[in-house]
């Protein structure tokens, strides 16, 4: 298990790094429209009112067009897309009133797909705009990957008492505090790599921040699959199942991190 974890996460890596490096903006949003729309597809596929056409293909189109929007709009366009998203669900479900039966089913499901995987990962567009949005993405990422490489660790060999017993049995403190060690490890050793980055007073609450929230999506995404009577969203990652498996605490970490930058730094895209 540990031993497919570790292979398919040196694959991952091998693949996004250079696309990410080299490529820009455009190569992030290349990135994340990959990867959103793998995790859609996999919402449209355990969500019930989505299986069918064409509402699998409407949110499989939806979350694509709004990559662009986040790439290369002013930073208004991008939060006006996601206020006007809903409206928009609504409004195709009345130009398909006669082709989908479970109108209102449908549209909130929709809703839930594109505002829980796509909309949270287009975020990091927003932080890729940033004057230091490389180094930023790359601390976010190596935060929730140390955090939930630490959190495996300590609950596999130390773990005793359970976080929720319902909803994610595996999931201890003991696991909190391995995966808060991690978080601080890569927080660190983003700013001895960046020393350009903000200070630890800005990055150190982010950090914890980004510690807590992390299992919390975790918890989120536990609690859909339970509802769903699923246990994995997909297995296209063998020893981590899904994207949105993978993913669950990058949908918190993402905006989180882009609006509290925001604020502490204000920093502009650009």
């Amino acid at each position: 298990m540990l031993r497919d974890r570790l292979i398919t996460a040196a694959v991952v890596i091998a693949i996004i790094v250079p696309i990410f490096l080299i490529g820009g903006i455009a190569g992030i949003g290349i990135l994340v429209a990959a990867f959103g729309l793998v995790g859609l597809w996999e919402m449209a596929r355990a969500l019930p009112a989505l299986k069918a056409s064409p509402q699998k293909e409407i949110t499989l189109l939806l979350g694509l067009g709004l990559v662009p929007v986040f790439c290369y709009l002013p930073q208004f366009a991008a939060m006006a897309a996601m206020a006007l998203l809903p409206l928009a669900v609504i409004l195709l479900h009345l130009f398909l009133y006669h082709r989908i039966a479970n109108t209102i089913e449908s549209a909130c499901q929709m809703t839930l797909a594109l505002t829980y995987v796509m909309v949270p990962l287009c975020h990091a567009i927003l932080i890729r705009r940033f004057e230091e949005g490389i180094a930023w993405i790359f601390y976010v990422l190596l935060v929730v990957c140390l955090g939930d490489t630490g959190a495996y660790l300590a609950g596999k060999y130390y773990g005793r008492h359970r976080f929720s017993k319902t909803l994610s049995p595996s999931k201890t403190l003991e696991g909190f505090a391995g995966g808060l060690a991690g978080n601080l490890i890569g927080m660190a050793v983003v700013k001895l790599v960046v020393p350009e980055m903000p200070s630890w007073a800005v990055m150190l609450p982010l950090t914890l921040l980004l510690a807590v929230l992390g299992p919390l999506g975790d918890l989120c995404a536990s609690m859909i699959k339970r509802r769903l009577g699923i246990k994995d969203f997909g297995g296209i990652m063998p020893g981590h199942g899904g994207v949105m498996d993978r993913a669950d605490s990058l949908v918190l970490a993402f905006p989180t991190a882009f609006y509290f930058i925001v604020l502490a730094t204000n920093s502009a895209i650009k």
